[in-house]
């Protein structure tokens, strides 16, 4: 049975923070375009910055990310936490502010696309590897837009396939449905890699063989997740050579690719 792979892309294959800080607070305020640069992402509030950065780990659609704009200081340490503070919050102010995110992030990307790309950088080995796979075999489903998502790849001069991308995805479970059905294989045949601990435990449960891309956003409490679940982890370097040598993974007993 062949086996096909489905990558998250934010935290997986691309480090977009710095683009997701600028678009949260440009256009939760309403900023002008002059603002999406260094200068414009300088003047934004340390405090901010750090409680965004903080946020981050725990995020898992462009919704949550009003929460660092409405409480910067009740601790976050778990999931849970994040939860709580993001199901207070109401529906209505969070589809206002993923409105004007939205409308931000297209604005910025279609008037100034040099310096919007410029926020974004795939992680080291990376663009190698997406060269050297089999994208035929190769799916993305993100939370990102998949527009955003091809023109990154677009620069690094990978050509992916928009019938392979699942963007805006909140629910990654139902993406990864249609692409078995596509395949016609059945779950465990799709590898499925996310850096977010809980799409991972929610796509094991599912029966899909899934891995927990520990370079991307976590923090300490989803390493008590991962333990808790018999979540298979795997760090960069690691999912790098299970590619390049799949004879010599350490990982798996049947190699991933």
């Amino acid at each position: 049975m062949r086996k096909v792979i489905a990558l998250d892309f934010d935290g997986l294959i691309c480090d977009g923070l710095n683009e997701c800080i600028l678009v949260t607070w440009n256009g939760y305020y309403g900023k002008d375009l002059s603002a999406f640069s260094d200068r414009g992402l300088a003047s934004i509030p340390v405090e901010f910055v750090e409680r965004f950065k903080h946020c981050r780990n725990f995020v898992k659609h462009l919704g949550h990310f009003i929460v660092p704009l409405v409480d910067s200081t009740t601790p976050i340490v778990s999931q849970d936490d994040f939860q709580a503070i993001y199901a207070a919050i109401a529906p209505e102010a969070v589809e206002r502010f993923m409105k004007k995110a939205t409308e931000y992030r297209h604005w910025s990307r279609q008037e100034k696309p040099a310096e919007w790309l410029r926020h974004h950088s795939l992680y080291p080995g990376m663009k190698r590897f997406l060269s050297q796979t089999d994208l035929s075999m190769t799916y993305i489903v993100t939370a990102k837009d998949s527009k955003s998502v091809r023109e990154i790849l677009s620069s690094a001069g990978i050509k992916f396939d928009e019938s392979r991308i699942f963007g805006e995805q909140k629910l990654k479970i139902a993406a990864l449905q249609q692409i078995t059905d596509l395949e016609k294989i059945p779950p465990y045949c799709l590898h499925f890699f996310d850096d977010n601990v809980l799409n991972v435990v929610e796509a094991q449960k599912a029966g899909y063989s899934s891995y927990w891309a520990t370079w991307g956003y976590n923090a300490p409490h989803h390493f008590h997740i991962a333990q808790e679940s018999s979540i298979s982890s795997i760090s960069l370097t690691e999912f790098l050579e299970d590619r390049m040598e799949p004879l010599h993974n350490r990982h798996l007993q049947n190699s991933i690719f």
